[in-house]
């Protein structure tokens, strides 16, 4: 009787809310409450999840929680890769070179250990001791050499030689088809040489392979997330050794190009990775997959470069030969800041013209600033300026543009082009009257932050296969709006690091380095006008608006140019002050329909990260890792021993 009772009040009370609500005023009121109420939730949601991040032990509390059904996977995915390894045509002896010299015995037994425990086992390990004199290494050694016999090979330097020297008769020893490189206080997951061996085989046995990679502690601890990196990036490569591990090299190339050099200590494996890229017919190939744990202690690169400074004196001096050998014009300067290298690339002598067309209505003020940025701050001096008026009615402008012409003469010019908005055809419009060899497309609500932008964007844009090139772009608030263009699939593209403080040291400094992107966006755009209208400018009819600036860099990628971003050339955006958002459903679907493969597979964003700008970890991915205990059972187990908990 009284739950009959109850839910004959239930319906009377669900009647009178409906009824109340129903009218306009309330209704509406109540609605707009509770979107406010759901949004606030979620970002609060949002912030938590973010703080969790970078709480220091929030990362390893999860995985502690998440260890049992963490485990199922490894143990189901290392068994599936042990026998789909083993059928695969091409099985390589990898030859994995290991220099010696005074390593903590605890940190050299695990490096040992963890090559013992590798899934594929057709490997051999090449060590030298550069003369560390310690009699608890050679019997470390022996024991291992007695447990693989025929696998071990080891010799002992008579003096110590250094990193470069004892990285060579390592290499003479090595017997591979491939050599691996491994610290010798470093450690490999137990999928590092079979999933190198898949990608030697899925990609016709290239030259050079590297794998994204982890820090761990003294004491094994996981240090921040994965360094899931970006795909083979050449200018990116020569600002930073971030391809550095998981690095694999086909024997005979490393053999053929006289090993590691002698006056590059510690940056050695940097110049040797230039150098086989340099003679690689095939690309260079990316296994994303987290391989690798690098140890960060007292002693170790990985805790700072500060703590070898003399890397970064040899590393300059790599990076400046691999300039000269491709034959780029800059000087490389060390970065303490960033713990990168700047290029300096120099624009040609020549001095090229540069039109830079710039599509206006009205908005005086902002046309005025950018107008007055350009010719009053820029220092290269070879440029003229083309506003293309979509029908301005504010006097202020005409007047501005008449006082322009009289100042600047044919250095100023606008053409009158009223009607409809059409960012693709105003821009196209001012490029055919271009005079220069190079035009910029520029926004008429930006300014000119950095002086030498010009020099900066033409320095890249002068390579021959040079596609577009883009700048960083900053919010009012100093805070960037671009950093380059992502490609995310059905949401088509975003702005790389859109938010992030103009100074964030985001995904290993990307944001601060010259590097090759898939798209940039048209704010600010440089481009050879010949190569411009190669593949026919911007399209007018399916993407005149939205994601045409995508669309067209893409056209140039897929005639074989590269797209660059550089952060040397900074300019300030008010972003869209003369038009509102608009949706424009039909340009993402033609560009879905044009361009599915580019937009699901962006080269320079990881498949481990999620597809947005702020290159977040998916945390599917995570899954697969291994936390400071389970590595440890590995090493003292076996990784064969998980499919006991199954």
């Amino acid at each position: 009787m009284r739950r009959r009772q109850h839910f004959a009040f239930k319906k009377i009370v669900k009647k009178a809310l409906k009824t109340i609500l129903a009218i306009p005023g309330i209704g509406h009121l109540a609605t707009v409450l509770h979107f406010a109420m759901v949004r606030l939730l979620l970002g609060v949601g949002n912030r938590m999840k973010d703080f969790s991040e970078v709480l220091p032990l929030g990362h390893e509390i999860n995985a502690r929680r998440n260890a049992p059904e963490n485990l199922f996977a490894v143990a189901r995915y290392y068994l599936q890769l042990e026998s789909q390894v083993g059928t695969l045509p091409y099985q390589p002896l990898v030859s994995i070179l290991v220099p010696v010299y005074k390593v903590q015995l605890s940190f050299f037994v695990e490096m040992l250990e963890s090559v013992a425990q590798q899934i594929y086992e057709n490997w051999e390990i090449c060590l030298v001791d550069d003369c560390s004199n310690d009699p608890a290494l050679a019997t470390q050694i022996d024991i291992f050499k007695k447990r693989f016999p025929g696998r071990v090979q080891f010799s002992t330097n008579p003096a110590n030689v250094h990193i470069s020297v004892t990285s060579n008769n390592c290499l003479a020893l090595a017997r591979g088809n491939y050599i691996a490189l491994l610290d010798h206080d470093d450690r490999l997951y137990p999928n590092a040489l079979a999933e190198m061996v898949r990608y030697i085989n899925l990609n016709n046995k290239p030259n050079f392979l590297y794998s994204d990679e982890r820090l761990i502690d003294a004491q094994g601890q996981l240090i921040h997330r994965p360094y899931f990196k970006p795909g083979y990036s050449p200018l990116l490569h020569l600002c930073s050794n971030y391809t550095t591990h998981l690095s694999v090299y086909k024997t005979e190339v490393v053999k053929k190009i006289g090993g590691f050099r002698v006056g590059f200590e510690g940056s050695q494996d940097h110049d040797l990775a230039l150098r086989v890229y340099e003679v690689s017919v095939m690309n260079v190939v990316h296994v994303p997959f987290c391989l690798y744990q690098w140890r960060a202690h007292a002693e170790s690169t990985a805790s700072g470069i500060s703590k070898k400074p003399y890397a970064a004196v040899s590393g300059e001096k790599a990076v400046a030969e691999a300039l000269v050998r491709r034959g780029l014009n800059g000087k490389p300067e060390w970065s303490p800041k960033t713990f990168h290298y700047r290029l300096n690339l120099q624009p040609p002598e020549c001095m090229p013209t540069v039109s830079i067309v710039i599509p206006s209505k009205n908005a005086f003020e902002k046309i005025l600033l950018c107008l007055k940025s350009v010719f009053e701050k820029s220092t290269y001096s070879n440029f003229n300026v083309i506003v293309v008026d979509n029908g301005s009615h504010d006097f202020r402008c005409f007047k501005l543009y008449e006082q322009l012409q009289a100042t600047y003469g044919i250095r100023f010019s606008f053409i009158s082009s009223p009607g409809a908005f059409n960012f693709a055809k105003l821009n196209n419009l001012g490029v055919k009257h271009a005079s220069g060899e190079y035009v910029v497309l520029l926004n008429n609500d930006t300014e000119v932050l950095s002086p030498r932008w010009l020099e900066e964007l033409l320095a890249l844009g002068a390579l021959a296969k040079a596609g577009a090139v883009g700048c960083k772009l900053l919010f009012p608030n100093e805070r960037i709006q671009h950093g380059g263009v992502l490609l995310i699939d059905r949401q088509i593209a975003c702005h790389a690091g859109v938010f992030q403080a103009s100074h964030a040291e985001i995904y290993n400094q990307v944001l601060q380095s010259v590097h090759e992107v898939s798209a940039v966006t048209a704010a600010c755009l440089l481009v050879e006008k010949a190569k411009y209208n190669e593949v026919g400018g911007l399209d007018e009819v399916h993407v005149p608006n939205g994601f045409g600036d995508v669309d067209f860099c893409l056209k140039l990628s897929a005639a074989g140019y590269t797209n660059y971003y550089t952060p040397e050339a900074t300019l300030r955006h008010y972003e869209s002050a003369t038009r509102k958002v608009t949706l424009e459903h039909f340009e993402k679907f033609y560009l879905l329909q044009k361009w599915p493969s580019q937009l699901l597979n962006d080269p320079f964003l990881n498949p481990n990260l999620l597809r947005r700008s702020d290159y977040k970890a998916n945390d599917e991915y995570l899954g697969f890792d291994l936390n400071k205990k389970q590595f440890a059972n590995v090493l003292k187990k076996g990784w064969r021993e998980f499919h006991k908990l199954m």
